[in-house]
């Protein structure tokens, strides 16, 4: 289960971050902690790109030019899959962003759009209440097995709620 994503810059700031399960973090300090780790393996001519933090979940992370993308998740999850999402969330906020990156003035709520990018990414092929449910008890025998179909459908459901929350929010 994903717990958190950040997209932070080359200076450590902050600019954007999604958390889906109450993990609470002083973000500006856990990103300049991040970039500075990178740096330092930098420095012993080392690629740092993973972090185990106390066995239960790991943080996985990538940089790339003036852009890191890092995600927290379960230690089980499966690598792979993890390392895919954040090359998904990396290319598309490049393609979005990459112009306001070269001169960016500060503005961290340029990116506040990028949010729902980031939730459409990860719901492609993963349901993040299910995994909720199922890690906090509370999936019961009849909630839906995670099929395409299921999956399909849960992940309409959950751009309809919302979509129906920021037209609401904006009313």
């Amino acid at each position: 289960m994903i717990h958190h994503v950040w997209l932070i810059n080359r200076a450590g700031i902050c600019l954007l971050d999604r958390n889906y399960t109450g993990l609470e973090v002083n973000k500006q300090l856990f990103t300049g902690f991040l970039t500075a780790l990178s740096y330092l393996a930098n420095q012993f001519n080392r690629k740092l790109d993973s972090l185990n933090m106390g066995g239960d979940m790991t943080i996985y992370y990538e940089l790339e030019d003036n852009l890191i993308i890092a995600m927290a998740v379960d230690r089980d999850d499966d690598e792979k899959e993890i390392r895919r999402k954040i090359q998904n969330i990396k290319d598309e906020f490049k393609l979005k962003y990459a112009s306001y990156l070269e001169n960016w003035d500060g503005n961290i709520g340029l990116f506040d759009p990028f949010l729902k990018d980031i939730d459409r990414i990860l719901m492609l092929d993963w349901n993040f209440e299910y995994n909720m449910k199922i890690k906090s008890g509370k999936a019961t025998l009849d909630y839906p097995k995670k099929t395409k179909v299921h999956l399909s459908q849960r992940g309409m459901d959950l751009f309809e709620a919302i979509r129906a929350k920021t037209v609401k929010s904006k009313d």
